[in-house]
């Protein structure tokens, strides 16, 4: 995970070189080197290189080519070697960093080449011979970038402080964000790039954005296309393809020279990250140290973890390293996510991670490879509804009854309920669902918690542009398309992203990989569950790679441990005392204190007003903690 950054003065006046290497300074977390620094005329370049694949060892960056083409790149190439055999020889080589062969491709193949690209990244390209920039961004949005513009100038960056960095741009929140993300029960679909900051825009997956001076366009020159469908002749066959990307997808995401750290529990998805990659260190296709974490400890062995967690160990010969969860109160700690981040959220689970990060740190490791948003694509049930227009309601109450055999402790009717709700939004029809969006927003407000300010509240009342959708083959496809696409799920992938950048990692997770998820979506969603069975598919397909007690493992709620309820009333008293000072001052509270314990929610907008705003806000009380805030 590098960074990349850049000014371009649209108006002609020359970059400055001290300018650009400040805004490469707030990216130093992202490289273990000095910034590169390029600058002509009226544009600049910086490069945070965090060296992890073999090829990138002697990298440099800015790149360019004979031409005089820069690039930045920060990423990972999966289709390199597919690259390599197309492109000219004697241009690249099997030595050659991504850099150079994304370079070569946009030489061989123009505006085309972005389609090519297949894996983790992020660019911006400057083509002087066109006096044209252009920034891109990989199809599901892992690696981030933004931009901010005023029609004089451009400044991008892989982190809105380097943005900020700059002085034309005045840090300035996005209400309209704001108070969709504390008022709705859940975000809008739709997704033009917006962040929490106004004015700057983050690229969206899949898209690029060209940049000359007098205009600036955008498009995408890659996506999903939820029309396929792939059927084969028997349930094997699905099963085998399955396991044929999830393994090339934990392949893919261990090109590296580094110890790597693999985050652990008992559960299935990480189980099969740490058992596809230890089989592959095993035939010799990686050579690289894995380092298991886990944070169950071992002096509860009746835990449902530790059990799951000792098999894993038995199977595998390998010994998970636990560690203690951070603080849910670490002040510190939370304002370090925050900043990191760049997100007005309170996330337990990052101060919880917070050990995991730092001891990766120290065995040297890049990469953090985990186990997360398998849960989104694998057990999606909107093909009940594609069942029930074929009029097989037979096998949807079969399917619903077995879902409850797998999840014993939900609600009997939990399930039932949810299928009524998804059918009767996915049997309305576009155009009436359109229709009714307006009054859906404007009863938003009878979910509000908190005691939020009017002005706030009425924002998402708003009128907002409907973005066109694409045709999808079942309704299945479309509720895996509008899970990648969805708005809430980028920012939540750019804050892991970003916080796990803090601590100089790549957090990366093969259950994102562009290959899997179209595979998913194109297959019947009935497959994935079969016989009602959640993720039958995904368990079938690691059948003796993953010990077999995992792969039929069930959800069950143990109940709060003292541990939890330890946890909660810690992160309750964190509310109380760090109130709603600083987000009052700005005007989105009309009391400064924490109301209730449902407040502990709204701790993370607090920190994130104090950390990007303290400069618009009145002198505060506590004045030592407040300038270390500002730092």
């Amino acid at each position: 995970m590098g960074g990349l950054a850049g000014v371009w003065n649209l108006d002609g006046q020359p970059a400055d070189r001290s300018l650009v290497t400040s805004i490469a300074s707030t990216l130093a977390h992202r490289g273990s080197n000095e910034p590169g620094i390029w600058c002509d005329g009226p544009i600049g370049f910086a490069a945070q290189l965090l060296r992890v694949a073999p090829q990138s060892i002697r990298e440099c960056q800015p790149a360019r080519d004979r031409f005089g083409t820069v690039l930045l790149f920060d990423g990972r190439l999966d289709n390199r070697d597919e690259l390599l055999a197309r492109l000219p020889r004697g241009e690249t080589t099997s030595a050659s960093p991504d850099s150079a062969v994304v370079l070569a491709a946009r030489c061989e193949w123009g505006d085309g080449f972005l389609a090519r690209l297949e894996g983790d990244f992020a660019l911006a390209l400057f083509d002087p011979r066109l006096n044209t920039l252009v920034l891109a961004r990989d199809a599901v949005g892992c690696r981030p970038l933004y931009y901010w513009t005023n029609g004089a100038r451009l400044v991008f960056g892989s982190a809105i402080k380097a943005i900020l960095a700059h002085p034309d741009v005045r840090a300035k929140p996005n209400e309209d964000l704001l108070a969709d993300f504390f008022l709705l029960e859940r975000l809008p679909y739709e997704d033009e790039g917006d962040t929490f900051f106004d004015g700057i825009h983050a690229v969206r997956p899949g898209c690029w954005l060209r940049v000359t001076p007098g205009r600036t366009t955008a498009g995408r020159f890659w996506d999903f296309d939820p029309r396929a469908q792939i059927r084969y002749a028997s349930y094997p066959d699905y099963a085998l393809r399955l396991r044929e990307l999830l393994v090339t997808a934990v392949r893919r995401r261990l090109r590296t020279v580094h110890p790597v750290v693999i985050a652990t529990s008992g559960g299935l998805d990480s189980s099969i990250v740490l058992c596809i990659a230890d089989d592959l260190r095993r035939s010799g296709a990686l050579d690289v140290a894995l380092h298991p974490v886990s944070y169950a400890p071992r002096d509860d062995p009746t835990t449902e973890e530790n059990r799951f967690m000792a098999l894993l160990e038995s199977a595998r010969g390998l010994r998970i390293h636990r560690l203690a969860p951070g603080d849910p109160d670490d002040e510190e700690q939370l304002t370090r996510d925050v900043r990191y981040s760049e997100s007005p959220v309170f996330d337990d689970g990052s101060s919880a991670q917070a050990p995991l990060l730092v001891h990766a740190g120290a065995l040297g490791a890049r990469t953090l490879l985990t186990g997360i948003w398998s849960d989104q694509f694998f057990f999606v049930t909107g093909y009940l509804t594609d069942l029930t227009m074929k009029l097989a309601w037979r096998e949807v109450a079969r399917h619903l009854d077995e879902y409850n055999r797998w999840f014993p402790d939900a609600d009997p009717a939990y399930f039932r309920n949810r299928f009524r709700r998804e059918l009767l939004l996915n049997a309305t029809p576009r155009a009436i669902r359109r229709w009714l969006r307006p009054f859906r927003t404007a009863m938003a407000r009878s979910h509000v918690r908190w005691p939020i300010g009017d002005a706030v509240a009425a924002r998402v009342r708003r009128r907002r542009r409907p973005l066109i959708h694409p045709r999808y083959a079942t309704v299945h496809a479309r509720t895996i398309y509008q899970t990648v696409r969805a708005k809430s799920h980028r920012l939540e992938i750019e804050s892991d992203a970003k916080i796990a950048s803090g601590c100089g990692l790549a957090h990366v997770t093969p259950f994102l990989d562009r290959d899997v998820i179209a595979y998913l979506m194109s297959v019947p969603g009935e497959v994935l569950n079969r016989d009602g069975v959640p993720r039958a598919l995904l368990r079938d397909a690691m059948d003796g790679i993953v010990p077999a007690d995992i792969l039929r493992r069930t959800w069950r709620d143990e109940g709060p441990t003292p541990a939890a309820l330890e946890r909660e009333r810690r992160r309750t008293d964190l509310a109380a005392k760090t109130g709603l000072r600083a987000s009052h001052a700005l005007g989105y509270f009309p009391d400064a204190r924490c109301a209730d314990a449902d407040s502990v929610d709204l701790i993370g907008l607090e920190v994130w007003s104090q950390v990007f705003f303290s400069d618009t806000l009145p002198p505060p009380e506590e004045g030592p903690r407040w300038q270390r805030l500002r730092k």
